[in-house]
């Protein structure tokens, strides 16, 4: 089948093509690509500094704590990053080095950016979108964490880029063939990743019955051939949720569940997405992405990209309204793939010199916040000097339980035969379950286990004693059921620590004598013994 030429308006030659590219700015990086690896370089060692330096957080801990158990997929998300984080613990070890994979795959999530802005728009523009990225800071604390974004973030790009090279050909047209293969390869590996990736592929679909001179390739076979291969990409994902009576599908699209109207959570939203991007970085972002919204499909480039980026945007920033209040970092996939259009526009007003200002303003500030933020977060001095201001420290999920593994060691309770832990709250389990190393295994006691709820078969510790772990709130809450499974409860002295000294987390320690009867294993609002033999 024989595809029709790109579109008129959007070919090398014509007004539409060069008014996205920054001719007169040219001359702004001499060598884009060095330029590109200088930050590259300068931005992974900023990284490894923040690796070095940050505690695990508490969707690290969790995720190293189930990684340890190969699945074919896992109850939050698709399994990659736990792969990844389970054949690279034995060289890298539970600690803060398990970073390393992940903040090379974000200086290649930066390469790609570049690359993908490159062909687009021009080199110049490459150069503004991978620095207004890595000035960002989501993307900047993130870039490093073991979480899913990371490889979701690698494929997404690599997905955009090669779909770019086809539809958008420098030279002689590629083979769809080619294209859509290795599209539906790059897209399986980021479904792999997150289940964000299906809204990539909507935003595609869109792309394509929008503009009339690309619907003929909704008739040719390579696009549904390379939708084959995404859809065998993700399988162990969509195996593992059969299996489970889909699970994982259920609870986080049960996330948009009338819930009420609530006008006011669209808005905090809004803001927290401001906040991760940071206002001075958003504000152009936004700007840049009203231009292309406004040049509509006559700029194809600039609308291939909006396509893209707006599902993930705009359903997650809507379904607070009348569902959960959502995170602001799910629409960040999709604010990524609007970084080439902001590279644009930033390389076509570098000719005023405000850009150049924006950005060493912008690295002074991000600078001086991470630095801040580091301080604090590692001695907790923000707490001895302001109490007031911090009683409520988000820098505490940073902080590592590792003190804990230490007390109970003291006390002779990890050298206890047959001893198991039980947690009320996932959360607490994560931290719990990565001080103690594996010494001990970790249950969920409670309404929502995540994970947990399908680590451990119930019925292995019938007849064990258990030590009960936990913040006291969430110990008390469930303490009356508890009581129900074991022959007696007993009171251990309990364990505080912190930083500089500072008792920030208390830990309630009881003992269990022999439980009696299995715990219910539950995720979300639904609890079944019997979920995991399923």
């Amino acid at each position: 089948m024989t595809l029709p030429p790109p579109p008129s308006g959007d070919t090398p030659g014509s007004p539409a093509f060069r008014a996205t590219i920054p001719e007169s700015s040219g001359l702004i990086f001499e060598h884009p690509a060095r330029a590109v690896l200088a930050l590259i370089g300068a931005f992974l060692v900023l990284r490894l500094l923040l690796a070095a330096t940050l505690g695990l957080g508490v969707d690290e801990t969790y995720t190293l704590a189930n990684a340890r158990d190969l699945s074919l997929s896992y109850f939050d998300h698709p399994p990659l990053h736990y792969w990844l984080i389970h054949f690279t613990v034995p060289v890298l070890g539970e600690g803060r080095a398990a970073r390393l994979p992940f903040i090379l795959l974000f200086a290649g999530s930066s390469w790609l950016l570049f690359a993908l802005t490159r062909h687009l728009f021009g080199a110049q523009a490459g150069v503004w979108a991978v620095l207004a990225l890595n000035l960002s800071a989501f993307f900047t604390l993130s870039g490093g964490g073991l979480v899913p974004d990371g490889p979701l973030q690698f494929f997404l790009l690599a997905a955009a880029l090669v779909l770019a090279r086809g539809l958008f050909p420098a030279g002689d047209p590629h083979s769809p063939w080619t294209t859509w293969l290795y599209a539906g390869l790059w897209l399986g590996l980021a479904g792999l990743s997150k289940y964000h990736a299906a809204l990539f592929a909507l935003g595609l679909i869109i792309y394509l019955v929008s503009v009339p001179a690309r619907r003929p390739l909704l008739r040719h076979p390579a696009p549904w051939v390379g939708a084959l291969i995404a859809l065998i990409g993700v399988s162990p994902a969509l195996i593992w949720n059969m299996q489970h009576q889909w699970v994982s599908l259920a609870f986080q699209t049960g996330r948009g569940l009338p819930q009420g109207l609530r006008v006011g959570q669209v808005f905090a939203n809004i803001a927290g997405q401001m906040a991760w991007i940071l206002p001075w970085i958003f504000v152009p972002l936004v700007i840049a992405a009203w231009g292309a919204l406004r040049a509509g499909r006559g700029a194809e480039r600039s609308w291939y990209c909006l396509c893209l980026a707006l599902p993930a945007i705009t359903i997650f920033t809507i379904v607070p309204l009348w569902g959960s209040r959502g995170l602001p970092h799910w629409q960040m996939p999709g604010w990524l793939l609007l970084y080439p259009v902001l590279g644009a526009y930033l390389a076509r007003a570098a000719v005023k010199g405000w850009p150049r200002r924006w950005a060493i303003t912008s690295a002074a500030v991000l600078v001086g916040l991470i630095f801040i933020i580091v301080v604090h977060a590692a001695t907790g001095l923000g707490r001895v000097w302001f109490p007031g201001l911090f009683a409520k420290d988000p820098t505490l999920e940073a902080l590592e339980w590792t003190p804990l593994r230490h007390e109970l060691q003291a006390r002779g309770l990890l050298d206890r035969p047959e001893l198991f832990v039980v947690v009320p709250h996932w959360i607490t389990a994560g931290k719990i379950d990565h001080a103690l190393g594996d010494a001990l295994p970790v249950v969920v006691f409670g309404q929502d286990q995540r994970h947990f709820a399908f680590r451990h078969d119930p019925a292995l510790f019938l007849g064990r004693d258990a030590l009960i772990m936990g913040r006291a709130d969430d110990i008390e809450e469930d303490l009356p059921a508890l009581r129900t499974h074991f022959e007696r409860i007993e009171e251990l002295p309990p364990f505080a620590f912190g930083r500089s000294g500072l008792r920030e987390l208390e830990t309630r320690i009881l003992l269990g004598r022999t439980l009696k009867s299995p715990l219910p294993a539950a995720y979300g609002r639904a609890i079944t013994s019997s979920a995991i033999a399923n």
